[in-house]
């Protein structure tokens, strides 16, 4: 067997506190410790997984092979640089840091360091997705919404960094390419930056994306609609369920295993299967995808580089929204604004 490697997690909050419950489950891992600034919850954590608190970030680097950084997004530069000049392996939660310019920069030092550098985009280990994959033909318009009920958390953050981020990183995966266009627009409500948005991306080969995330919603949704010539497949990502619904031409009928008829017309049927989804926790699926990329040497499912092309997205779209907001103030521009995007 395999000795487990050592990992410390910087930053005990929400999501940090998930990260370190589920490393001190897992064998893979020995949880050597944790810190945050707030020495109260610092030392709150510790006691409950029997850890040694740590008085300093650098004192947890030294413990440890890997370290998870799960701190406020303009902290996560410098925190991993810290760790990557000590040769530590990092997992960096999304997004990988503010600008394009610190992402090119750890991109450079991870490469140099010869480090493992993943980036926590955990939707990508969302059971539900994985699934359908293979079963969507070539997607034609895809529509994702991504709504949260009101929480003080977060705010200093636009939705789009914090919400909507995964699903440009989704959407990217799946269709495989790289927006050409972008037209958005935000809405600030309970904060100074947007808490509402909507941006429609135009991808090479004519596929459209129309993504809302809000954090302001009554009801909470994390829904994908994917739909392509004969297939419209739906995604719960909260309920980890999917379906889709097919389209079978009469050289095709009956329709293929799985699927059940629902209507026909003329030699063509509509047939739906509702997909077998395992039960797969998504953020334990991504701490594994992590160590064995360590051990095997090989990049992680979302490394850096990967982290740093959907953190460039996430910008572009809130640039384009700022812009938006600026034309609908001057009742000669547009209300919306549209981007042409170049590599």
């Amino acid at each position: 067997m395999t000795a487990p490697l050592t990992i410390g997690v910087i930053g005990v909050g929400h999501l940090g506190s998930h990260h370190v419950r589920i490393l001190a489950a897992l064998d893979l891992w020995q949880l050597a410790g944790v810190f945050d600034v707030d020495a109260r919850k610092n030392a709150t954590v510790a006691a409950q997984y029997n850890l040694s608190t740590c008085g300093s970030i650098d004192e947890l680097i030294e413990r440890v092979q890997a370290v998870v950084i799960c701190t406020p997004t303009e902290s996560h530069a410098p925190l991993a640089r810290r760790a990557i000049a000590q040769g530590r392996h990092v997992l960096v939660e999304k997004p990988l840091c503010s600008s394009d310019v610190e992402a090119g920069e750890l991109i450079a030092l991870a490469r140099h360091s010869g480090v493992t550098a993943a980036v926590g985009h955990v939707e990508r280990f969302n059971p539900a997705l994985a699934v359908i994959r293979g079963h969507l033909g070539s997607p034609r318009f895809i529509e994702a919404h991504r709504l949260n009920q009101f929480s003080p958390r977060g705010l200093a953050t636009d939705v789009i960094l914090e919400m909507m981020i995964h699903d440009i990183d989704i959407v990217r995966d799946l269709v495989g390419a790289e927006p050409v266009e972008i037209r958005a627009a935000g809405v600030p409500v309970l904060s100074e930056t947007d808490d509402i948005a909507n941006c429609r991306l135009a991808f090479p080969d004519g596929c459209i994306a129309n993504l809302t995330a809000s954090r302001i919603s009554a009801t909470p949704m994390r829904k994908l609609r994917i739909f392509s010539a004969d297939h419209y497949t739906v995604v719960d990502l909260a309920e980890k369920s999917a379906e889709s619904y097919r389209l079978f031409g009469s050289a095709a009928l009956p329709p293929a295993e799985g699927y059940r008829t629902l209507t026909q017309w003329q030699g063509k049927a509509i047939a739906h299967q509702a997909f077998a989804v395992p039960q797969v926790n998504a953020l334990e699926a991504e701490l594994r995808d992590f160590h064995a990329a360590i051990l095997e040497r090989r990049p992680p499912r979302v490394d850096f580089a990967e982290g740093a092309r959907s953190l460039r997205l996430a910008l572009a779209i809130a640039a384009a929204c700022k812009e938006s907001a600026r034309a609908a103030r001057n009742p000669e521009r547009s209300h919306s604004h549209s981007t042409t995007v170049t590599a």
